[in-house]
């Protein structure tokens, strides 16, 4: 019995690391996540975008509750970068126009002599804002793929920028199995072209691609192994990416004193399983359906012609 409780022992330290390498990431907030659910304010406000900021494994992510030393900020399409406000455990940014909206959470502190500095990143999209000012934007393609390939912004030191995927297909909406994503990783704008993209799937595959020579990080999106659900056929399955940094660098930070900076920034993703998967099983079904409707045709005639009365012959005897 000791002996069972000592391996459970080393068992959990052993498993101490996992959970201090979780990952954070930003998501919009669903009515029943959050304290501030009850109080009906932040949903029902229009032109506002509520998110929580998550900590843990994308199986078993909980919202973070302190939020003490961060900053948000949103870069709308016109690439205006305002703040975003923190409500207690919520993220409130503000998205009057319909489009896309990039948003930045990034968080400070200083431990163990080392000051982290850890962010992320997302895209969000407003489709019930005021739809009038934003129209003409629209029009002349403002709107469309404006959040691929922006410049770094200038408030964070340490960002990894997406660029526009590499697709196989001519659905341009989304993200798909199958694509090739792109990113390049600045320090203080300057673009890296020695720090590696780890990329955390949903179904636990875990991947880290180092950049090209010209600075671009690039991996095929595999195709999705995870079970789906038979009610849900618009599945989609999330991965997260992130870079880490550290510079031999000293200051001080809330009268803490610090030697090196150790930057991380994360990027939730979202894609689905690729289009050409659905055409190529649809194409399939209509080339049996056809197989099986000509042989049930030629099958009927052949019945028919065999019930067909036989003709009367008739010989004149005269």
């Amino acid at each position: 019995m000791k002996r069972l409780k000592s391996k459970s022992t080393v068992f959990a330290v052993l498993l101490l690391p996992l959970f201090l390498q979780a990952y954070i990431w930003l998501e919009e907030k669903k009515p029943d996540e959050g304290a501030s659910c009850c109080t009906g304010t932040i949903e029902q406000k229009i032109g506002y975008k509520a998110l929580i900021l998550k900590n843990g494994e994308l199986h078993y992510a909980k919202p973070l509750t302190d939020l003490n030393t961060s900053t948000v900020w949103v870069r709308d399409f016109d690439d205006v970068v305002s703040h975003g406000e923190i409500l207690d455990d919520i993220i409130q940014i503000a998205t009057p126009n319909k489009g896309s909206y990039h948003v930045f959470f990034e968080q400070k502190n200083v431990e163990n002599n080392v000051l982290n500095v850890v962010a992320t990143t997302m895209r969000i999209y407003n489709k019930d804002a005021n739809i009038q000012e934003s129209v003409l934007k629209e029009i002349r393609g403002k709107t469309g793929g404006s959040y691929y390939d922006k410049p770094p912004l200038k408030e964070l030191d340490f960002e990894v920028v997406m660029l526009k995927p590499i697709k196989k297909h001519q659905i341009n909406c989304c993200l798909w199995s199958g694509d090739i994503a792109q990113f390049k990783i600045y320090h203080k704008r300057i673009l890296q072209k020695d720090i590696p993209l780890k990329i955390i799937m949903q179904t636990g595959w875990i991947n880290e691609v180092v950049p090209s020579e010209d600075g671009i990080v690039s991996f095929e999106i595999p195709r999705t192994t995870y079970e789906k659900s038979s009610l849900d056929e618009r599945y989609s399955e999330k991965m997260i990416i992130e870079a880490n940094y550290t510079v031999d660098e000293s200051g001080e930070y809330l009268g803490k004193q610090y030697s090196k900076i150790k930057y991380s920034m994360s990027m939730p993703l979202t894609f689905h399983s690729s289009p050409l998967e659905y055409s190529s099983q649809l194409s399939g079904f209509y080339v049996v359906i056809g197989v099986m409707l000509v042989f049930s045709l030629g099958i009927y005639y052949y019945r028919r012609k065999k019930k067909k009365e036989p003709k009367e012959i008739w010989f004149d005897e005269k």
